[in-house]
């Protein structure tokens, strides 16, 4: 069984992440940017086909980011099995 992902797959951690990212100058520049330009384009486009592109949207990168999240635990996972192994 794979135990290592429920000890960063919490919770608690989304608090802390949230302020170590509002605490980084460019976080919060390119935030600012994106929430300027999207409100260019839905005054553009319709509302409900904004609505729709921006919820597709996030759930892909939010996908890609979990799968990118997981991806490293495997390899986090790899090097403490190595290191239990030789010591």
């Amino acid at each position: 069984m794979n135990s290592l992902p429920s000890l960063f797959l919490n919770d608690t951690i989304v608090t802390e992440i949230e302020t170590f990212c509002a605490n980084d100058p460019e976080f919060v520049c390119a935030k600012q940017e994106f929430y300027r330009i999207s409100d260019q384009i839905e005054t553009l486009a319709a509302p409900d086909l904004y609505d729709a592109f921006e919820k597709g949207l996030w759930a892909y990168l939010s996908r890609t980011a979990d799968l990118y999240y997981l991806f490293g635990l495997g390899l986090r996972q790899e090097i403490l099995q190595n290191l239990s192994a030789g010591g």
